[in-house]
């Protein structure tokens, strides 16, 4: 069994040689003249003008590009309303060491928050110091301060 393989290895590897070395022959031969274009096509694709070469013009495949038309600018958006309309009011702020909370009070209810929170869809609470909470909307920085003393 051993000997087949061996043998059978043998052969294989001779023949691998046998085809690099005829690789090796074709590749080392310089290539063989080939027959120019011009004589391959019709005179009619051969321009004599520019010396036996090929003018050909060739369709436009994918259409033809044009110019983007230049678009209206957009209408800049309609401000946004302030926090206070939404029904919020700024009841309290806690602070505990590092921590701190807000309550704030809406017509469905109160609400504790802290950095971090989600306020409603987009706003998001980025602070809450001494002069009340500071909310991210859209970008921009907005404070929902404590409501004026009545007097």
């Amino acid at each position: 069994m051993r000997a087949l393989a061996l043998t059978l290895m043998l052969a294989c590897l001779a023949l691998a040689g046998w085809n690099g070395h005829r690789l090796w022959q074709r590749l080392s031969q310089p290539p063989a003249a080939t027959p120019s274009l011009s004589a391959a096509l019709p005179a009619a694709e051969v321009a004599p003008a520019t010396g036996g070469a090929i003018s050909r013009t060739w369709p436009a495949l994918f259409g033809t590009a044009a110019a983007p038309e230049p678009q209206p600018p957009a209408p800049p958006a309609p401000p946004m309303p302030p926090i206070e309309s939404l029904g919020y009011r700024l009841k309290g702020v806690v602070s505990a060491g590092a921590a701190h909370w807000a309550i704030l009070t809406h017509p469905t209810g109160d609400v504790i928050l802290k950095p971090g929170d989600s306020l409603i869809d987009g706003i998001t609470v980025e602070t809450i110091d001494e002069q009340g909470l500071w909310l991210s909307r859209g970008g921009e920085r907005v404070l929902l301060g404590f409501d004026p003393p009545e007097g």
